[in-house]
């Protein structure tokens, strides 16, 4: 359940059940995008533009941790 603003006009909602609905309608085609080659490439391009390192499994950090998952 989303956390009342009072900012937001309830008259102009979009009600929580048709928010799940549509939610279960797109995910299953986002998560095979995103699985795709094409998917991967431009996550991959998305992240490089806004500076993000991803370090492989085990591959210490700058501050000498390790990362545990992928």
């Amino acid at each position: 359940m989303r956390e009342t603003d009072p900012n937001v006009n309830d008259a102009n909602a979009i009600p929580d059940d048709a928010l799940e609905a549509l939610a279960r309608c797109l995910y299953p085609a986002m998560v095979a995008y995103f699985e795709s080659d094409e998917g991967k490439c431009e996550f991959a391009d998305w992240q490089a533009h806004r500076g993000i390192v991803v370090l492989p499994v085990g591959e210490a950090e700058p501050d000498g941790n390790f990362r545990l998952a992928g």
